[in-house]
């Protein structure tokens, strides 16, 4: 019976400890955590040549720092957007940065600097940028395709497309 108890405490103790941490999880994936640096109504940071082809070429940049490789959260939310940009082929624009190390490699040195800039914890995090570079939205974690589409129109229909 004693040894009943102690097995049932320490599996009740582990379940616990997963389900209510008590410390922060911002380094695990699906966790985005804090306020980043770049808020809604600010000029988007365009540093890499990406964005800056994409900005160029006036279109709205859906912006992921996420790995959807290694993070189930990020790989939904990266099917969702690059689902909705290919809709909206001639205006809009998916981009992904793998800002943070995954299992066995390091992030690009541009994307790690970028993912500074705009002060992102965890992931995933979706900038919703215009025509302008302005940013119009920003999704924090998991985030459905309709509730992305919803914004995303509101942007086209601002911006005249």
């Amino acid at each position: 019976m004693k040894r009943f108890f102690l097995i049932t405490v320490c599996c009740l103790s582990l379940w616990f400890s997963l389900d209510f941490p008590i410390v922060s999880h911002a380094a695990l994936r699906g966790a985005p955590e804090g306020k980043t640096k770049v808020q809604v109504g600010d000029k988007a940071p365009l540093d890499t040549a990406d964005l800056k082809e994409a900005h160029d070429d006036g279109k709205i940049i859906l912006l992921m720092f996420g790995n959807p490789d290694h993070c189930r959260y990020c790989e939904k939310v990266w099917f969702n957007i690059t689902d909705i940009a290919s809709q909206y082929k001639k205006g809009v624009v998916a981009i992904v940065k793998k800002h943070r190390a995954a299992e066995f490699w390091g992030p690009e040195p541009e994307d790690a600097a970028l993912g500074k800039r705009y002060g992102v914890i965890g992931e995933p995090w979706l900038f919703l940028i215009d025509k302008q570079g302005i940013v119009r939205h920003i999704f924090i974690g998991f985030a459905g395709r309709t509730e992305i589409e919803t914004e995303l129109k509101k942007v086209l229909e601002r911006n005249g497309l």
